[in-house]
């Protein structure tokens, strides 16, 4: 009996031993973890405060149990996240050159031709330096066709090697759009086009294969530039050699149709638009009335830059302040005529011609282009002798060494048609600071 109870005894002490020793170990886990949790909710709220970029913030001291923490909350944190700002987009620029009309019937057909039927037209252009080549667009109105011997050399077909000099002197696209267009009929301005095309010379105021095609839209340093060419007819014989039919392919001057292409244009993507109207009347020195108003009908259409030819002498540039149909005001650069680029001619208002230099800047966060300074470079087409040939040359009046290169004579009535050129862009100028 007396060994039944110790061991009842022994066992009632340890069931108390393992009692308290349980105690014990729930205490002391409680104990560690609202230790561990109070850790856990420091580490969360500083991987939320932590910068979003690829540096990351200093580690934060260990904290102290019982300390309190300021850490950002996970809403404020969102709310500067979401307020980090866009790039903008890039503004763009790109710089324009444009010359006047290329003319080139049987005397300066002769003075390029070198035997065999061969024509090197480069050192007629070779005195233009790189007032086109600098630019990042260059543009030429072809009042020929280069149709190729098979239709005939004569007054308005010339060799198609005069496109080579065009492309080696800086030209990027050649306006076609003149009343000479079709005098070798629809074939010949097919043959025209295909030439420009094998050289890499872009094209406008065309339109073959019974498209409504105008123009085209150039990726110009990052700018889309739409270029339009149109002509206020076709010549005589022009009409005779094609049908009705055929006579659309050339771009004609109508009001309505250019307000629409220039609208068109600036729906397709066009952030600039530069209008080539081949107006006005031959060897007048006065602006008519309608070209003023159709120039103005343009600019409030969208056109930014409106360049026009066929006069064959320099007129008067402006710059024309329009309202456009989003209410805004815009401002438009017109030359109303370039003059001749190259040309027989020999009175000095046609030897006179200039070549417009123009910046353009677009900044697609509001969309719009600013033009900048607007820079006639007057040009000489000069009439020389060679030991016993002729020779026609172009030239930047301002180059020293082309000009050097002429007779006395010669250099005397370039500084003569290069001021001429002057005081007409000049005196433009001066009326519009009067104006304003």
């Amino acid at each position: 009996m007396k060994k039944r109870a110790e061991r009842r005894r022994l066992s009632l002490g340890t069931l108390l031993m393992l009692l308290l020793t349980l105690a014990v170990l729930i205490l002391c886990g409680v104990f560690l973890a609202m230790i561990a949790g109070n850790g856990a909710g420091a580490r969360s709220e500083l991987f939320l405060s932590l910068p979003t970029g690829e540096e990351r913030a200093p580690e934060a001291p260990t904290p102290v149990p019982g300390a309190q923490e300021i850490a950002p909350a996970p809403a404020q944190t969102a709310s500067i996240a979401e307020s980090t700002p866009t790039p903008a987009p890039a503004v763009c620029s790109f710089t324009l050159a444009a010359g006047g009309t290329v003319y080139a019937p049987k005397a300066i057909r002769e003075s390029a031709m070198e035997g065999n039927d061969h024509y090197d037209f480069e050192p007629v252009f070779a005195g233009l330096g790189d007032t086109l080549s600098a630019a990042d667009l260059a543009i030429v109105t072809l009042e020929t066709t280069t149709a190729g011997a098979q239709k005939g050399y004569g007054t308005y077909n010339t060799p198609p090697q005069i496109l080579d000099a065009l492309r080696a002197v800086g030209a990027d696209l050649v306006s076609l759009a003149t009343e000479r267009a079709l005098d070798k009929g629809y074939d010949g301005l097919t043959l025209t086009v295909g030439e420009l095309t094998a050289r890499g010379l872009a094209s406008a105021g065309v339109s073959l294969g019974g498209g409504a095609q105008n123009g085209s839209i150039f990726g110009v340093n990052g700018i889309q530039v739409a270029v339009l060419a149109y002509t206020y007819g076709l010549s005589d014989e022009g009409k005779q050699q094609t049908r009705e039919a055929e006579r659309a392919a050339v771009c004609s001057i109508d009001e309505q149709r250019m307000v629409d292409d220039i609208r068109q244009a600036r729906a397709a993507g066009a952030n600039v638009v530069i209008v080539l109207p081949h107006w006005g009347t031959k060897n007048k020195q006065e602006t008519p009335a309608e070209i003023r108003r159709l120039a103005v009908t343009l600019a409030e259409a969208g056109a930014d830059i409106i360049l026009g030819t066929h006069p064959n002498v320099v007129l008067e540039t402006e710059r024309l302040r329009v309202t456009r149909a989003d209410g805004l005001d815009y401002e438009t650069v017109v030359c109303y005529s370039l003059g001749s680029l190259l040309t027989d001619a020999r009175a000095a208002e046609n030897t006179a011609g200039m070549i417009a230099h123009l910046s353009v800047t677009y900044d697609p966060a509001v969309r719009r282009a600013t033009l900048g300074e607007l820079v006639c470079t007057p040009v000489y087409i000069a009439r020389d002798r060679m030991d016993t040939a002729t020779v026609y040359r172009v030239l930047d009046t301002d180059n020293m060494a082309a000009l050097s290169a002429l007779s006395a004579q010669e250099q005397r009535a370039a500084q003569e048609a290069a001021q001429a050129v002057r005081d007409i862009t000049g005196q433009s100028q001066r009326e519009e600071e009067g104006e304003g």
